[in-house]
C-alpha cells in the first residue's frame, strides 16, 4: 500500500464514507455529540464521546451476568469477539482496561509511517486488523486480510466511528443492523432511535428492554418522516462477527417505497389495509409475549433480498385472502385498495384493465350458489395456464347463455398469462378485482366478521406503524 507523506494532516477528524460500518458508527458520534452531521463535531465532543466509549465498555467488561451492562458486553463480544475487552481471560481492573482502550483512541504518533485509511482516506499510522475491526478476517466476508498483511490502516476517526457502532445499529444479543440511504436524514433518525435504544440495553438488558421495533418498521419510520418529497432507496446490513459462523444479510427497498408509504395513508382504504395486515402478521408465544411483531411483519414486505425483487407485499396479500372463512369483506377491500396501491406505485400498473376479465369471471361464478366455482378459479388463479384455459371456459359457458361480455385486449391477456413477475402480479390483481365485483353481485365468498365487532378490534390495536407517536410501542423484533 502506499504511503501517505507525513507532511499531510495526520489528525483523525471524523468523515462519514461509502462504508455501511463506518457510514453508522460517524453518525453515531455526531448524535452521541448532540450535532446534525458528522462534519460539526468539534475535538472537545469527540473526547467527550471518545470518554463515553471507553466508560461503557470498561463497565461491560467487569459487569456481572445479569445486569444490563453485561447484556452490553454480549454486543461487544458479538461485534469484536478478539478485543481485549471482550476476551474470556480479559484483565477485570477497571483502570488497567480504560488504559487499554484510551490507546486504541489515542492520536497517531507522529513519527509512524504514514498510510491512506482504509474508510476515509486520511492520513494513518495504526494498522487494525480482526481484535478491533468487526467483520474482517472472517473466511465469510469479503474484506478478509491478505496473506502477510499485518492490518489495514485506520485513522483516529474511523476508529472511533468503528466503535460507535454498537450504539447506531439496531441490535439483538448476537447481531446488528445498520442502515444505508441516500437521504442523511433517514440514515440520522434511524441512528439516532438506536443510541436511545442502546442507552436502555446497558442500563436494562434485553429482558427489561421496552417494547421496541425491528429494524425493518424503523427504515419505514424514517422514510415516512424524511423522503417523501425526495423518494430513497434504502439498504439493510444485518451482520453477526463471532468465532463460530459470521454471516451478513443485506436486504433493500427500492426507491418507490417512500412513496408508497406516504401514499397508504393517504387512503383510508389502504391505510385500514396495512392495519388488518399487521394485525394477522402479529404472533405471541405460550407466555403470551410477542414472537413475531406486526409491524415489523408487515414493514418486512417490502424489503426485497439483495439483487432481487420478491414483491413479497402483493403475494402475502393475495395469499391470505384465497381463505374466506378467516378474512372478512371489509379486509379484501382494503387489501385490493392496498394491492393496487402497490402496482400503480411500483410499476405504474393500471389495476382498472382488468375489469373486463374480472366482470366475466365474476360473472360465471355468480351462476352458482355455493362456492364451487369460486374454489376452482382459485386454483387456477396462480397459473398463466390454468387460467387461460378458464377464461376458455368461462367465455363459451357464458356465450351459451347468452350473457353479454365485454371485450379483452389482447395485451391484457398476454400479461394475465405471462410466466414473469408481471404475470403473477397480473394475476394477483385480477384477484382483487373478481372478489370486488362478487361483493357488488352479493355473492358471499368471505367470512361474515366484518361488523363493528371487526372495527372496534381494529381501532384497539392502535395506529397504522408510520406514525411517530406510536412506532415504539410495537413488540420487540427477534
Amino acid at each position: 500500500m502506499d504511503q501517505v507523506s507525513a507532511t499531510q494532516n495526520p489528525a483523525s477528524s471524523l468523515r462519514i464514507t461509502e462504508h455501511p460500518l463506518q457510514r453508522c458508527g460517524a453518525w453515531a458520534v455526531a448524535v452521541l455529540a448532540g450535532c446534525e452531521r458528522a462534519e460539526q463535531v468539534t475535538a472537545e465532543q469527540f473526547d467527550v464521546v471518545i470518554q463515553r466509549i471507553i466508560g461503557d465498555v470498561v463497565e461491560a467488561a467487569i459487569a456481572h451476568q445479569g445486569s444490563g451492562a453485561y447484556d452490553w458486553w454480549k454486543v461487544l463480544f458479538a461485534l469484536y469477539p478478539n478485543s481485549k475487552p471482550t476476551h474470556a481471560k480479559r484483565e477485570k481492573d477497571r483502570t488497567v482496561l480504560g488504559r487499554e482502550m484510551a490507546w486504541l483512541f489515542s492520536p497517531d504518533e507522529a513519527e509512524r509511517s504514514w498510510r491512506a485509511c482504509t474508510f476515509c482516506g486520511q492520513a494513518s499510522g495504526v494498522l487494525w486488523a480482526k481484535s478491533t475491526l468487526p467483520m474482517f478476517d472472517s473466511i465469510r466476508a469479503l474484506n478478509t486480510l491478505p496473506p502477510g498483511t499485518a492490518g489495514w490502516p485506520v485513522c483516529r476517526g474511523c476508529r472511533v466511528a468503528l466503535w460507535a457502532l454498537p450504539y447506531g445499529a439496531w441490535l439483538t444479543a448476537g447481531s446488528a443492523t445498520v442502515l444505508i440511504c441516500a437521504n442523511p436524514q433517514v440514515e440520522r433518525q434511524f441512528v439516532a432511535r438506536n443510541v436511545r435504544r442502546a442507552g436502555r440495553i446497558r442500563q436494562l438488558g434485553f429482558d427489561g428492554l421496552p417494547a421496541m421495533a425491528g429494524p425493518e418498521a424503523v427504515t419505514l419510520q424514517a422514510l415516512y418522516e424524511h423522503a417523501g418529497d425526495a423518494p430513497a432507496a434504502t439498504s439493510l446490513w444485518m451482520f453477526k462477527n463471532d468465532n463460530q459462523e459470521p454471516w451478513l444479510r443485506v436486504s433493500e427497498t427500492r426507491t418507490g417505497v417512500a412513496q408508497f408509504v406516504h401514499r397508504i395513508l393517504a387512503d383510508p382504504d389502504c391505510a385500514k389495509g396495512w392495519q388488518d395486515l399487521r394485525l394477522i402478521l402479529k404472533r405471541s408465544n405460550r407466555q403470551g409475549r410477542a414472537a413475531a411483531d406486526g409491524a415489523t411483519a408487515a414493514a418486512r414486505l417490502l424489503f426485497d433480498r439483495e439483487g432481487e425483487r420478491s414483491d413479497r407485499l402483493p403475494m402475502e396479500l393475495w395469499a391470505r385472502s384465497g381463505d374466506g372463512e378467516k378474512v372478512s369483506r371489509h379486509t379484501l377491500v382494503r387489501w385490493r385498495a392496498l394491492c393496487r396501491l402497490y402496482a400503480e406505485v411500483m410499476y405504474g400498473m393500471d389495476a382498472d384493465r382488468l375489469k373486463p376479465v374480472a366482470e366475466l369471471l365474476a360473472s360465471w361464478i355468480a351462476q352458482e350458489s355455493h362456492r364451487g366455482r369460486f374454489n376452482e378459479y382459485c386454483r387456477a388463479a396462480g397459473s398463466g395456464y390454468q387460467l387461460q384455459r378458464l377464461l376458455m371456459k368461462t367465455n363459451a359457458s357464458l356465450r351459451l347463455r347468452g350473457v353479454p361480455q365485454e371485450a379483452i385486449s389482447s395485451a391484457t391477456l398476454t400479461d394475465l398469462f405471462a410466466n414473469g413477475s408481471k404475470g403473477w402480479l397480473d394475476r394477483a390483481l385480477l384477484f382483487f378485482e373478481v372478489s370486488a365485483r362478487l361483493d357488488e353481485k352479493r355473492v358471499p365468498i368471505g367470512a361474515r366478521k366484518y361488523d363493528d365487532d371487526e372495527e372496534a378490534e381494529a381501532e384497539a390495536e392502535g395506529e397504522i406503524g408510520f406514525d411517530k407517536t406510536n412506532v415504539d410501542e410495537v413488540e420487540e423484533y427477534s
